[in-house]
């Protein structure tokens, strides 16, 4: 949390920017990803000219933030010179000239014999140069980590305000203001009591962001480091309209109850048979018979 001279600094500092930058690390996490999309959103919905970059390309990992598409890796100033690109071969161009006609400005490129005109479908324009006001770096250690963003802008680093936000206890503190805590469960959750203080603009997507930075940082909020902040900041996600990614509930089988098992047999023993009477003769069968013709007697 700021305290009311930060907050004031931050407010004065953002009132007459005219361009902001958004500086993530190398290599960044998904909570940092989900931390600068979150803020990066918010200064645009506030029609500030901001843009947001990392040294490294993002990842599939990221591509259910919502704006990952405006991450650049490369450094992004002001917007003060166009550039017109196209595909280049090489000695296919004869003259690159320009008029002025009714108050437009037209810009000609001719080709060499031989080679077709230029197709406008492919030509891109974007905008180059010009003062970086404010730079926000969020989980940067210390500008060195920023790689190729830093080294090859210096100048732009020096020149500029930076607002160094980090939840990481080794961070060099090398901003004009340090909102450094290391106690902060994530770093979208800091992001998200930023954008509170600072009264900015917010809608679902920026809670989106924010949310799924602090579930994936948090373990759904399984580490030791969640405390009543962090669930006050989710639940100022979803006053913004957070869409949380719940994983599908599987319905437990209900399949026929488990057979008992059968107590094992035993095998009752059979008494031993009595022994049987002996058949004893008739009184009469030892006494002499007499037989008379065909029957006894």
């Amino acid at each position: 949390m700021m305290d009311p001279n930060q907050t004031s600094q931050i407010q004065s500092a953002l009132a007459t920017a005219q361009s902001i930058f958004i500086a993530l690390p190398q290599k960044p996490s998904f909570d940092q990803v989900a931390a600068g999309l979150g803020f990066y959103l918010s200064l645009a919905k506030a029609n500030k000219n901001v843009n947001i970059g990392s040294p490294t390309e993002m990842i599939v990992e990221y591509s259910s933030l919502v704006g990952v598409d405006k991450i650049k890796d490369t450094f992004q100033g002001g917007k003060d010179s166009l550039v017109v690109s196209f595909d280049y071969i090489e000695d296919a161009i004869e003259k690159v000239s320009y008029n002025i006609e009714e108050g437009k400005f037209n810009l000609v490129i001719k080709p060499k014999a031989g080679h077709p005109p230029l197709d406008s479908k492919k030509v891109n324009y974007s905008y180059t140069g010009g003062k970086v006001d404010l730079i926000f770096t969020i989980g940067v250690t210390s500008l060195g980590s920023l790689g190729k963003i830093y080294q090859g802008n210096q100048k732009f680093f020096d020149e500029s305000q930076i607002f160094n936000l980090d939840n990481n206890p080794q961070n060099q503190r090398y901003g004009q203001i340090n909102l450094v805590e290391p106690r902060a469960a994530s770093i979208s959750q800091q992001v998200a009591f930023l954008i509170a203080q600072l009264r900015l603009p917010t809608n679902g997507d920026i809670g989106t962001n924010l949310i799924l930075g602090i579930e994936r940082a948090t373990r759904q909020f399984a580490s030791p480091k969640v405390d009543s902040a962090t669930f006050e900041a989710a639940a100022f996600c979803l006053k913004m309209g957070a869409r949380r990614k719940m994983k599908p509930f599987l319905k437990e089988r209900r399949g026929k109850p488990p057979l008992k098992p059968m107590p094992p047999k035993v095998s009752a023993k059979k008494p031993p048979p009595e022994p049987e009477e002996e058949e004893k003769p008739k009184p009469d069968w030892l006494e002499p018979k007499i037989y008379k013709g065909e029957g006894r007697v």
